[in-house]
């Protein structure tokens, strides 16, 4: 296992569920490699960004997630609002990617 505990980490995606797993890893002290094949954060979320979402804020945003947002000072929206797929990137996924524990490893665009 010694071995192992060098190799680096890879999580593909910079949508809801890559970025909370890349902030995961980061609460250990791991600096993932973020890889996503869109142009930007949660780029599948904007092909249907103008949507408004069945679950509230507070179900959307991880908790480790959050931890690093408010770490920086991150004002996090009404728990109890319905966000559009665009709300999500906008005001969670792009802040959480803006961040130097994730923005210094994220590969936007890669294939």
């Amino acid at each position: 296992m010694d071995m192992m505990a060098n190799l680096p980490v890879a999580v593909i995606g910079a949508g809801p569920v890559g970025l909370a797993a890349a902030a995961h890893l980061v609460e250990r002290g791991i600096r993932p490699l973020i890889l996503e094949r869109g142009e930007s954060v949660g780029a599948a979320l904007l092909e249907w960004g103008h949507v408004r979402v069945f679950s509230p804020w507070e179900y959307n945003i991880d908790a480790a997630a959050r931890a690093l947002l408010d770490r920086s000072g991150w004002t996090a929206p009404d728990s109890q609002g319905l966000p559009t797929g665009g709300e999500i990137v906008r005001d969670y996924l792009a802040t959480l990617a803006a961040l130097p524990a994730s923005a210094a490893n994220l590969k936007l665009g890669a294939a």
